[in-house]
């Protein structure tokens, strides 16, 4: 079930090239950080790794730049 201020029709799942899946919201797929510790933490916001920038989706399935 989702939590407060989640959109549930913008949750979802994909198959990656491993064969597992992941969760999914506004069609981007969702990580944490490992030194997010607290609600609110967003330590890896514009952080380039893994080839690419990562940012924060918000409720609304965008990210947050």
């Amino acid at each position: 079930m989702p939590g407060t201020g989640v959109n549930a029709s913008l949750l979802g799942t994909a198959k990656r090239t491993d064969g597992t899946t992941e969760v999914t919201y506004g069609g981007h797929p969702l990580y944490y950080v490992v030194t997010d510790h607290n609600p609110g933490d967003a330590t890896g916001q514009a952080v380039s790794n893994f080839g690419a920038a990562w940012y924060v989706v918000g409720a609304n399935g965008n990210k947050i730049a």
